[in-house]
C-alpha cells in the first residue's frame, strides 16, 4: 500500500506543477485543453512511477564469492 501512496502524492504533484506552469507561461492555451494536459502528465507519470519504484526482491543477484 505504501507504493500506491507514493505514486498518488507524485501524479498529485505533477498534475498541480503542470497547471501551474501551463497558467503561468502558456495563458492563450484554452483551460479545458491545459486540464487535459496535466492530467495526461499525472497519468503518465503515475504509470512510470509504478513501474520503476517496484520491490523485486527475489531477483537481487547474490555478492560473487571471492
Amino acid at each position: 500500500m505504501n507504493r500506491f501512496k507514493t505514486i498518488s502524492i507524485v501524479m498529485i504533484v505533477v498534475a498541480v506543477l503542470a497547471i501551474w506552469i501551463l497558467q503561468k507561461d502558456h495563458s492563450a492555451v484554452h483551460l479545458q485543453w491545459r486540464i487535459l494536459i496535466a492530467a495526461g502528465g499525472s497519468v503518465l507519470s503515475g504509470v512510470l512511477a509504478y513501474f520503476l519504484l517496484q520491490k523485486d526482491i527475489e531477483h537481487v543477484d547474490s555478492k560473487p564469492d571471492k
